[in-house]
C-alpha cells in the first residue's frame, strides 16, 4: 500500500495546495454559522475589539450566506467595538463616522437592525458626549417602527448628563410616564448623580424623596458623597441614618465618602470612628480608604504614621498601588525626609512598580516646595530619560518653583519646551509665568502672555496677578481697564485690595474709596489688609481724620488692628502734629499686646514705620 506524502514535493503541488486552501477558506467564511462563531469568540476573548479587526469581521458577516448571520451577532460586534473608553484617544479622527458607516452598511445588507442595535448606538453616542446624535438615532428608530425600552431612555438620560444638560435630563425623567414607562432606580440614579455633579444637591434630594422606585445603596451613596463634598456632614449623617433605617446596607464607597468628608474638615477623630464602624460591620477597607487616610496624615506632616497604614495594609494581604506610594513620596518630600524618599523608591522597584507621571510629579512638587528646584529639575530630566512623558501639571510645578526663586528666564525656556512637546498650557501655566515676569518687572512681556490666554478664559487669579504687576510699575490706569474686564468673574478681596493700593500710591484716594464701597456692596467683607491700605492712602494725602474714622469702623467690624495698621495711623497723626493722639494710639497698641521693642526686627514694617514708633517711644519715656 502506497503512502500519500503529507507535504507537497514540487512547486506545482505547493501552488495547487495553496489554491485549494484558499478555496476552502473562502468556502468556510461563506458559511454564516462559521463566521458567527468566529465573531462571538473574538468578542468574548477581547474586551474591546480594534476598529481594523471589527471592520474585517463585519465584512465577513455581510458576505456570509447559508445561513445568513443573525442581527444578534452584529449586535455583539457593535457592542465590542463601541466599548472603547475614549474615542478621542484613537489615532483616527473618524471614529464616529466609521462606527455609523457600519450601521448604514447593515441596513443595505438586508439585515434589519433591532431595538438592541439602536440601544447600543444610542448608548455609545450618549457616553461620548454626542447626545444630539443619540437623539437622532432614537428618532430614526421610532420612524422605523421600533418602540423604545427603559434601557434606551436611561441611555438618553445618561447622555444628557454627560453633556451637562441636567435640566433637560430632569424633564425627560418627568415625561417618561407619558411615554408609557415608569422610571426605574437606574433612571433616578442617573438624574440624582447629575444634580449632584452640578452642585444642586438639594434638587437631587428632592428627586430622592419623589422616587417611585426603591432607592438603593448607589442612590444614597451619591447624595451622601455630595453633602460630604459640600462640607455638610450633619446632612450627610442624617442621610446615612435614613439609609440604614430603610434596610439599605452602606458599602465601602459610602464609608469612604464620609471618611473623606470628615478629613477635609480636619476631623481625624470622627474619621477614625467611621473607619472603625466600617470594619465592625464586616466591610474590608479598600485602596481608596487607605489612600484617603494616608493623604490626610501626610498633609498634616505625619507621613511616618501614613507609612504605618501602608504597612498594615500589606500585613492584611493587600497590595498597595502606585497612588498610595505616590502619596507617601509627596509627604516625605514636603517634610524634607529625602532619605525616606530614597527608601520608598527602592521599595517600589522591589514591588515591580514602575514610576508613572503621577509619582514623578509628586517628587518634583515635593522638591520644588522644599526650595530644592535643582533637584526637582534632575528628577524631571530622569523622568524623560525613563520614557515617561511629562504632562502640563509637571511643567506647572517647575515653572512655579523657578519663578519663586527668580529664575524666570529658565521658566520661559521651560514654557517654550512645553509648547514644543505638543502639550497645551493651561490657565495655571500662564498665570504662573505672568506672575514671575511681573515680579522681575517684565510687565510688558506679562501683558503679551496674558493676551495669549484669551482662548482659555483667564480666571480672576490671572487678572489679579497682572493688575498687581501693572500697579507696581505705576500703570494704574491700565490696571483699572483690566479690572473692568473682571466684572463677570466676581473680583475677590485680593483683586480689590491690589487696585486700591495702586490707586492710593498715585494719590487717587477718592477713586480708592469708591472701589472700597463697591467691594462692600458686592458682599465682600474688608479685611485688615484693605483697611490698612486705605488708611495709609488717606494719611499720605493728609486726610488723617477720615483715616481715624476708618480705623474705628474697622474695630467696630470686629477686626483687630495689627502693628502695621497702628504704626501707619500713628505716623499720619505725627505728621500733622497730633502727637498726643498718636501717644494715645501707641498706648492702645501696647495694651493690645503688640510688642514695640522688636519693631526694627519686624519684616513687614518699613523704616519709616519703625522710626515713627521709635519716636513715640522716646516721647512717652
Amino acid at each position: 500500500m502506497s503512502v500519500v506524502p503529507l507535504t507537497p514535493t514540487s512547486e506545482e503541488e505547493r501552488k495547487e495546495m495553496k489554491k485549494s486552501t484558499a478555496s476552502s477558506s473562502s468556502s468556510y467564511f461563506l458559511c454564516g454559522g462559521n463566521v458567527e462563531r468566529l465573531v462571538r469568540e473574538r468578542c468574548r476573548s477581547e474586551k474591546h475589539l480594534p476598529m481594523k479587526d471589527a471592520l474585517h469581521l463585519f465584512d465577513k458577516l455581510t458576505a456570509a450566506k447559508h445561513p445568513k448571520p443573525d442581527v444578534s451577532t452584529y449586535n455583539i460586534l457593535f457592542t465590542s467595538v463601541t466599548r472603547k473608553k475614549n474615542p478621542t484617544t484613537t489615532s483616527s479622527s473618524n471614529f464616529f463616522p466609521t462606527i455609523f458607516s457600519l450601521l448604514n452598511k447593515l441596513n443595505r445588507s438586508g439585515t434589519t437592525p433591532d431595538t438592541i442595535t439602536y440601544a447600543i448606538f444610542i448608548d455609545f453616542c450618549g457616553r461620548f458626549n454626542n447626545v444630539h446624535l443619540a437623539f437622532a438615532v432614537f428618532a430614526c428608530m421610532l420612524r422605523r417602527g421600533w418602540s423604545p425600552t427603559i434601557i434606551i431612555l436611561n441611555s438618553l438620560l445618561r447622555g444628557l448628563c454627560v453633556k451637562k444638560s441636567y435640566t433637560a435630563a430632569a424633564q425627560l425623567l418627568d415625561k417618561m410616564p407619558q411615554l408609557g414607562f415608569v422610571p426605574n432606580v437606574v433612571s433616578y440614579n442617573i438624574v440624582i448623580k447629575g444634580h449632584c455633579e452640578s452642585g444642586n444637591t438639594d434638587l437631587a434630594i428632592d428627586v430622592l424623596r419623589k422616587m417611585d422606585a426603591e432607592p438603593d445603596v448607589f442612590t444614597y451613596s451619591t447624595v451622601i458623597n455630595a453633602r460630604c463634598r459640600q462640607g455638610n456632614m450633619s446632612s450627610a449623617s442624617e442621610l446615612f441614618e435614613e439609609m440604614v433605617s430603610m434596610g439599605i446596607q452602606p458599602n465601602v464607597v459610602t464609608y469612604n465618602s464620609i471618611i473623606r468628608g470628615h478629613l477635609v474638615l480636619g476631623r481625624w477623630k470622627e474619621a477614625s470612628g467611621i473607619f472603625k464602624e466600617m470594619v465592625d460591620r464586616g466591610l474590608t477597607p479598600d485602596v481608596v480608604t487607605f489612600s484617603t487616610l494616608m493623604d490626610y496624615l501626610c498633609k498634616q506632616g505625619k507621613t511616618i504614621e501614613a507609612h504605618k497604614l501602608l504597612n498594615l495594609m500589606v500585613e492584611r494581604g493587600e497590595k498597595p498601588d502606585q497612588i498610595m506610594y505616590t502619596v507617601l513620596l509627596h509627604g516625605y518630600c514636603l517634610e524634607g525626609r529625602f532619605g525616606k524618599v530614597d527608601e520608598l523608591l527602592s521599595s517600589m522597584s522591589l514591588e515591580g512598580l514602575r514610576h508613572d507621571v503621577r509619582s514623578y510629579n509628586a517628587l518634583i512638587d515635593g522638591y520644588s516646595k522644599s526650595q530644592k528646584v535643582d533637584e526637582a529639575m534632575d528628577v524631571f530630566k530622569k523622568m524623560r530619560q525613563e520614557g515617561v512623558q511629562p504632562d502640563t501639571f509637571t511643567y506647572n510645578i517647575l515653572l512655579d518653583g523657578l519663578c519663586k526663586i527668580g529664575r524666570v528666564e529658565e521658566a520661559e525656556d521651560l514654557f517654550r519646551q512645553l509648547v514644543t512637546q505638543g502639550l497645551s498650557p493651561d490657565i495655571i501655566t500662564y498665570t504662573t509665568l505672568i506672575n514671575g515676569l511681573c515680579k522681575i518687572g517684565k510687565v510688558e512681556e506679562a501683558e503679551d502672555l496674558f493676551r495669549q490666554t484669551q482662548g482659555l478664559s483667564p480666571d480672576i487669579i490671572t487678572y489679579t496677578t497682572l493688575i498687581n504687576g501693572l500697579c507696581k510699575i505705576g500703570k494704574v490706569e491700565e490696571a483699572e481697564d483690566l479690572f473692568r474686564q473682571t466684572q463677570g468673574l466676581s473680583p475677590n478681596i485680593i483683586t480689590y485690595t491690589t487696585l486700591i493700593d495702586g490707586l492710593c500710591k498715585i494719590g487717587k484716594v477718592e477713586e480708592a474709596k469708591d472701589l472700597f464701597r463697591q467691594m462692600v456692596t458686592q458682599g465682600l467683607s474688608p479685611d485688615i489688609i484693605v483697611y490698612t491700605t486705605l488708611i495709609d492712602g488717606l494719611c499720605k494725602i493728609g486726610n488723617v481724620v477720615e483715616a481715624e474714622n476708618l480705623f474705628r469702623q474697622m474695630v467696630t467690624q470686629g477686626l483687630s488692628p495689627d502693628i502695621i495698621t497702628y504704626t501707619t495711623l500713628i505716623d499720619g497723626l505725627c505728621k500733622i502734629g497730633k502727637v498726643l493722639e498718636a501717644g494715645v494710639l501707641f498706648r492702645q497698641m501696647v495694651t493690645q499686646g503688640l510688642s514695640l521693642l522688636k519693631v526694627e526686627d519686624a519684616e513687614n514694617l518699613s523704616l519709616r514705620e519703625a522710626s515713627t514708633t521709635a519716636s513715640i517711644v522716646d516721647l512717652l519715656s
